[in-house]
């Protein structure tokens, strides 16, 4: 590797080449034959070895050693010739240590300006990219980056469609009772704290009929039931006790949130009419007329005509025995109730009588009976 050569050596080595060219001179005129040359040897590498080391350029000793070997030896112009020669060698050396220092300076000029071109010209694909750690940019991303919530109503997405009712009840009105069973459909009514279906039950099920058998009856009137069908237990039940069989509020044979009525539910329907008749002046109209329909009842030599006046609608349904005999369509409405005789054969049952204007729950009857039903909401 090469050294540089700087300027603040220069004075130095102009020194050791004069200083040389005395020892030489001074040895040639003595014509001392005793060892001129070891001692300039000497000198010379001691003079050339320390301007070296402050010029930071190694000067071949060789060179030096050659040119006092032939001074040793050689006349006084031969010299003359070998201090003009070591002069010019000095001065080339002095030109030298100049020049390849000003290309130095140069060189590093020149390094820097290319270093600052390049950093301002240099084309863009050919900076050095720093490498990024791509799991702690990714984390960086993650933390500045606020949460989007991605829009799931574009056009390219499909929504899921909202499960359709495909029940019986799918199209039912929301003002009207469907039974979710088998899709019949029922009015109701709120009279006074209660809420009661403004039609008879007409839901298939054994040990019910409709009046004479037919259907058209049915969509008319409700369909009939003995006392077990309706309070949906086992036939055994038409001869015996339920008991505790019979809870409070019993669903029987009524849609879901709908149950059998108990003597105390008609108890309280009868006495809101009684009560809200006199208030409006009506105190001579009874239950029994305020609760039948106006039409499809038996005319009576008394005129007297259902008013509805609750919307409670009853019809005359008529019953069945227990027999299989049909009867009194037209003329009577017989209700079953939730309770039961002590001896367990037989049931109550409210009735309203087209002759009258009483409703009353007096009445008692066998199980087996077929009476119509109204189901009161829980």
């Amino acid at each position: 590797m090469q050294k540089r050569v700087t300027l603040h050596g220069i004075g130095p080595i102009v020194l050791m080449v004069l200083g040389l060219s005395v020892v030489l001179l001074t040895g040639c005129r003595t014509e001392t034959q005793s060892q001129p040359a070891p001692v300039a040897k000497s000198s010379s590498s001691v003079l050339v070895q320390s301007s070296s080391s402050e010029a930071e350029t190694i000067v071949d000793s060789a060179v030096v050693d050659s040119a006092v070997s032939d001074t040793a030896t050689a006349d006084t112009a031969v010299v003359d010739t070998a201090t003009k020669e070591i002069k010019a060698v000095a001065d080339t050396l002095v030109q030298s240590s100049s020049s390849e220092s000003s290309s130095s300076s140069v060189a590093e000029s020149s390094s820097a300006e290319a270093e600052l071109s390049s950093s301002s010209e240099m084309p863009v694909d050919s900076v050095p990219q720093a490498t990024v750690d791509s799991s702690v940019q990714e984390v960086a991303l993650e933390e500045s980056q606020p949460e989007v919530t991605p829009d799931t109503a574009t056009a390219d997405t499909v929504m899921p469609e909202a499960p359709r009712d495909t029940s019986l009840c799918a199209d039912a009105p929301a003002a009207v009772l469907c039974d979710k069973r088998d899709g019949q459909m029922y009015r109701t009514v709120r009279i006074g704290t209660q809420v009661w279906m403004a039609q008879n039950l007409n839901h298939a099920v054994e040990n019910s009929w409709c009046y004479m058998n037919s259907l058209e009856n049915c969509s008319n009137y409700g369909r009939l039931y003995q006392w077990t069908a309706a309070m949906a237990l086992d036939n055994a039940y038409g001869h015996s006790a339920a008991g505790d069989l019979l809870g409070e509020k019993h669903q029987g044979i009524c849609p879901d949130g709908w149950y059998i009525p108990t003597d105390k539910d008609m108890e309280t329907l009868a006495h809101y009419v009684v009560e809200s008749n006199k208030a409006a002046g009506l105190a001579t109209e009874d239950v029994g007329t305020s609760l039948r329909k106006e039409s499809g009842w038996e005319e009576n030599d008394e005129e007297i005509l259902g008013t509805n006046r609750y919307g409670f609608g009853a019809v005359p349904a008529g019953y069945r025995d227990a027999n299989g005999s049909f009867a009194f369509l037209g003329e009577e409405a017989d209700f079953w109730v939730a309770e039961e005789i002590s001896n367990g054969t037989q049931a109550p049952y409210w009735n309203l009588y087209y002759a009258n204007q009483t409703f009353s729950g007096e009445f008692k009857n066998l199980k087996t009976f077929a009476f119509s039903v109204r189901c009161i909401k829980k």
